[in-house]
C-alpha cells in the first residue's frame, strides 16, 4: 500500500500547449520525502482517482516537488481533473517517491529517448547525470514547437547533445530509430513516451542488440488485467487481516478483494503503476505486470494482474 504525505499546491503553470505543470511543498513547512532520478509520486486527486506523474525537478531540492501533465481529451478523467479543477492553494495527498526507471550508474552513456509528454522523468535523470559527470545524450520527439514542453531547461543540461525533432504529426517524418540505435552502440538507452514509440524502438533494440529501459504509466489498451489471469481458482489468504478468499476463474485478485469488502489501492489495473504491489510470504503467483523486476518477484506481486499457480497465496495483508 502506497505510504502517502500531504502536500500544498504552491505554483502551476503553462508550459507548452496541453501541458501543465504543478509545483507541490509542504503542508507544515517541513522537507519532503527525498526522491531519486527518475522517481514517480502517485497523486490522489479525488475518491478512486489515482494517477502517476514523474518528478522532473533536481532531486537535490529537498522542499518541492513538480511534476507536468499533459491533458488528454480521451483520457481516463485524471489529466482534465489537473488542468480544470486543481489550484494554487489546494491540498492534496501524494505517495512517497519509488522508482521503476532507474539510472544505471555504470553505464558508459546514457541516451534518452522522449516523446512528447514522456521528456518529464529525463529532466531529473539529467540533473543526476550531470551532477556525477555522466556522458548523456537526448533526442527529444514531438509534434510541433508549440506542443514541446522545458526546452529552456534542457538546453543547459545537455548542451549540444539534445536532438529536437518534430514531426508535426505525419508517420513519414518521423525519427529514424534504426539510425540513432546504430549511431548509439554501447550506451544504455531509455526511452519514455507514447506506447508506439517504446515498441518500436525495444524491436529496434532486440534487432541491433542493446539495451533499452522504458517507462509507461499508461493501462493496456483492450485489456482489464494481466493475459494470463487463472484458468482454474484459488484462495489468497490475508494473513494480517485472517481472512481467506476465494478467487475465481478469470478473476484478478483486486476484484475478488474489492467484492469481500477488502479495501487495496488500485489505479491503472493494467499492471503498469504499481500501486497495487504487496509482499506475499507464500505460494506461486503468475507475474503479468512490467513494474516488478526478478528479484521483487520472489517477494512482492501486483495484485491487478497477476494469477496463481498454487491453490494458495498468502499476502501481507
Amino acid at each position: 500500500m502506497a505510504e502517502k504525505q500531504e502536500v500544498l499546491i504552491s505554483a502551476m503553470r503553462h508550459e507548452a500547449k496541453g501541458i501543465l505543470s504543478f509545483e507541490m511543498v509542504p503542508t507544515l513547512g517541513n522537507n519532503l520525502i527525498p526522491f531519486g532520478a527518475g522517481d514517480h509520486i502517485d497523486v490522489f486527486l479525488r475518491d478512486g482517482l489515482v494517477r502517476q506523474y514523474s518528478l522532473m525537478n533536481d532531486p537535490k531540492e529537498k522542499n518541492r516537488y513538480q511534476v507536468a501533465v499533459l491533458l488528454e481529451r480521451q483520457g481516463r478523467g485524471g489529466s482534465a481533473f489537473v488542468h480544470q479543477t486543481l489550484r494554487v492553494g489546494d491540498v492534496i495527498a501524494i505517495s512517497h517517491p519509488r522508482n521503476n526507471f532507474k539510472i544505471v550508474d555504470d553505464a558508459t552513456a546514457h541516451v534518452f529517448v522522449a516523446g512528447g509528454i514522456g521528456i518529464t522523468p529525463f529532466i531529473s535523470m539529467a540533473h543526476h547525470c550531470k551532477q556525477n559527470a555522466l556522458l548523456m545524450k537526448l533526442y527529444y520527439c514531438a509534434r510541433a514547437p508549440e506542443t514541446t514542453a522545458f526546452v529552456e531547461q534542457l538546453v543547459p543540461l545537455f548542451g549540444k547533445n539534445m536532438l529536437v525533432h518534430y514531426d508535426r504529426g505525419d508517420l513519414a517524418k518521423s525519427i529514424d530509430l534504426n539510425e540513432l540505435v546504430k549511431n548509439e552502440k554501447g550506451a544504455q538507452l531509455y526511452c519514455c513516451g507514447p506506447r508506439g514509440l517504446m515498441n518500436a524502438l525495444s524491436e529496434i533494440v532486440d534487432l541491433q542488440g542493446g539495451s533499452l529501459i522504458t517507462e509507461d504509466f499508461n493501462p493496456i489498451s483492450g485489456k482489464k488485467g494481466g493475459e494470463a489471469l487463472s484458468e482454474v481458482g484459488f484462495t489468497v489468504e490475508l494473513l494480517r487481516s485472517d481472512l481467506t478468499i476465494d478467487v475465481g476463474p478469470g478473476q484478478s485478485i483486486i476484484e475478488a478483494l474489492k467484492a469481500a469488502n477488502v479495501e487495496v489501492e488500485t489505479s491503472c489495473e493494467a499492471g503498469v503503476c504499481g500501486t497495487c504491489v504487496v509482499d506475499y510470504l507464500d505460494g506461486e503467483p503468475v507475474h503479468n505486470d512490467v513494474v516488478l523486476m526478478p528479484d521483487e518477484q520472489e517477494t512482492s506481486v501486483a495484485l491487478c494482474v497477476a494469477g496463481c499457480k498454487s491453490k494458495k497465496l498468502v499476502l501481507d495483508l
